[in-house]
């Protein structure tokens, strides 16, 4: 039986992108492994998470999406008996690792058990003592990510190891510090290619026409771009972060079109007057049934507010969730990370509804991109 531990220190990973991954000895057998998620309950987490488990789950669900022979298969509020070495896949919080105490910094431990040649136990602890949230992008001092933190942990699981602790120097969730990295990485998914090989790419199925606009609602609203000179602009985002800042490709369920609808939607409604809860709602209701809700009221032109970051970051993680979970959608790659995505999505609405035109907008929102300060919009 091995321990692999995750440290906390707050780095930013800025190495080269060769691949350095390091297998544990130990592989599962082909097939399908249970995770017992004893997590317990939560408040609504700061990325749209309504509990521990799920965010587990979403965890697990990235990995699933690189493997083609592991699948991992989640038994949700378990009740199964915790216990090292009893065969039974515990995942949970702790304040110690079965009677023997957490390291200093040390967030969370996975214990390896293997028989000959097979593994046939994983336990993943997560420290008690420590404060949790799930949430994505910069780290945050004092409050732990259980997202990212879980990505590295079921790596552990999966049967990977620490490249940094082996003389390797890569970007990737599996290094045993923390870092601001908070999604699977090239040499983490080809780690686990290495283990279980690569799954088939079956192309994603076409998304329906978009919903029709709604009817005018009383009162003059700020009016947004039409959709195919947003979706114009998403496509050149993807080009500018994979050939320009040569940013690697990462897990997302949420296909291009639905992405720039939806997020622009939701931007539509904030700018109306809707808040982020009544916003997120009113998007979930237009996914689901194809009648477009209402804006809230009406905000003058002129006066278009647009929220804080980490709103929109909170819905375009919340549909990420409904796409996987609710639609049921393939998994397919974007080289433009979520954060990157809402931020510059809504830099570019912010220019569109301030007078300035299509082709404007996007060289003004590269401009930022590049390290430039933001040009002034258009009126």
């Amino acid at each position: 039986m091995r321990r692999r531990a995750l440290v906390a220190a707050f780095l930013l990973a800025t190495a080269s992108a060769a691949s350095a991954y390091v297998l544990l000895s130990d592989p599962w057998p082909d097939g399908t492994v249970a995770l017992e998620l004893q997590l317990g309950g939560a408040p609504v987490l700061t990325d749209g998470s309504t509990s521990w488990g799920e965010s587990a789950e979403s965890a697990l669900a990235a990995w699933n999406a690189v493997m083609a022979r592991l699948q991992f298969r989640v038994v949700r509020d378990s009740t199964a008996a915790k216990g090292d070495g009893n065969g039974v896949n515990n995942v949970l919080f702790a304040n110690d690792i079965y009677g023997m105490a957490f390291g200093s910094g040390v967030l969370a431990v996975t214990t390896n058990w293997a028989r000959r040649t097979r593994r046939v136990e994983a336990d993943v602890i997560f420290n008690a003592a420590l404060t949790w949230d799930s949430y994505g992008g910069t780290l945050r001092r004092g409050v732990q990510d259980f997202h990212r933190v879980a990505l590295h942990e079921f790596g552990h699981v999966v049967g990977l190891d620490h490249p940094d602790e082996n003389g390797q120097t890569v970007p990737a969730v599996m290094n045993s510090r923390i870092s601001n990295i908070d999604r699977l990485q090239q040499d983490d998914i080809a780690g686990a290619q290495a283990l279980y090989g690569a799954p088939d790419i079956v192309p994603p199925t076409p998304t329906p026409a978009p919903t029709p606009a709604p009817p005018p609602t009383p009162g003059p609203t700020v009016s947004f771009p039409p959709r195919n000179e947003s979706l114009d602009f998403r496509v050149q985002l993807e080009a500018k972060y994979r050939d320009g800042l040569r940013r690697s490709a990462s897990p997302t369920y949420v296909d291009m079109e639905g992405d720039i609808v939806w997020t622009q939607e939701y931007a539509r409604y904030r700018v109306n007057l809707c808040s982020h809860a009544d916003a997120g709602s009113r998007v979930m209701t237009a996914i689901d049934s194809g009648a477009t809700p209402p804006v809230c009221g009406s905000a003058p032109v002129g006066t278009a507010q647009f929220p804080p970051r980490d709103e929109p970051l909170a819905f375009r993680t919340a549909l990420e969730a409904k796409y996987r979970d609710g639609l049921k959608r393939t998994a397919t790659s974007s080289s433009v990370d979520l954060e990157g995505d809402v931020v510059w999505i809504q830099e570019y609405l912010r220019y569109r509804v301030n007078g300035c035109g299509h082709a404007v907008a996007a060289q003004n929102v590269f401009a930022q991109v590049d390290g430039f300060a933001a040009p002034p919009t258009c009126r």
